[in-house]
């Protein structure tokens, strides 16, 4: 899985990140991923991974995403669904350690 790693916001370049502002361990970050219905076939996968890598990359959608404080960025299927995969074990740790209910 490609790290994102907490580093300075590009918009932002002098607001220093949480560790740096001395809370080591903090990290939370956003990201919006495309899902598929289960079973869709893996070269239409491939197919539609390779278009949105490739949109991320044009001008147009770094201009935007960067005007609106996004690092606009690509990863795998394999990658997105690891991600999925740590970021809810990250979070159910954080739930059941704070005891917040579950529904």
């Amino acid at each position: 899985m490609r790290p994102l790693d907490p580093e300075r916001a590009s918009n932002l370049p002098n607001v220093p990140t949480a560790k740096e502002s001395g809370l080591p361990g903090y990290e939370v970050t956003s990201w919006n991923g495309l899902a598929v219905p289960a079973g869709t076939p893996a070269e239409i996968v491939t197919t539609l991974n390779h278009a949105v890598e490739e949109a991320l990359k044009s001008p147009e959608v770094q201009k935007y995403s960067a005007a609106a404080g996004m690092d606009a960025r690509g990863m795998s299927s394999a990658d997105l669904h690891a991600r999925i995969k740590s970021d809810v074990a990250k979070w159910s740790q954080v739930i059941d350690k704070a005891g917040i209910e579950k529904r």
